[in-house]
């Protein structure tokens, strides 16, 4: 699987993946996890992107991406809803995240981004 990363996307991103005491989750908001808010299972195929501290217990994240940012990892069921290549992109109208799959096109229009490190 690969995930490429523009620029304009990169310049909003970048902080996170510098930052050595965290970590990036491409998260499949299921219900499954203790960063999902779903609560139940959902037919809903929304992504965000969470970032935790390096010391959260991710076992539920159990496969990675390597992107030229840093590593982003994630459920390794999810790929189902995923394309082999994807783009994350930012919005020029509304300077917010999309992510893209060559195949399938707009996997998730607007791609949140939520911060839960505790010394963030």
């Amino acid at each position: 699987m690969k995930l490429t990363i523009t620029d304009e996307a990169a310049n909003k991103l970048r902080p996170f993946f510098e930052d050595q005491n965290a970590l990036v989750l491409l998260d499949f908001d299921d219900g499954v996890g203790p960063f999902s808010k779903v609560g139940v299972c959902s037919l809903n195929q929304a992504f965000q992107l969470v970032i935790v501290d390096k010391t959260e217990d991710i076992h539920d994240y159990n496969e990675k991406i390597t992107t030229e940012l840093g590593d982003v990892y994630y459920k390794s069921y999810s790929d189902m809803y995923l394309d082999q290549v994807m783009q994350l992109k930012l919005n020029p109208q509304n300077m917010t995240l999309r992510l893209v799959g060559n195949s399938s096109g707009e996997l998730t229009p607007v791609l949140n981004v939520i911060d839960l490190r505790k010394n963030s």
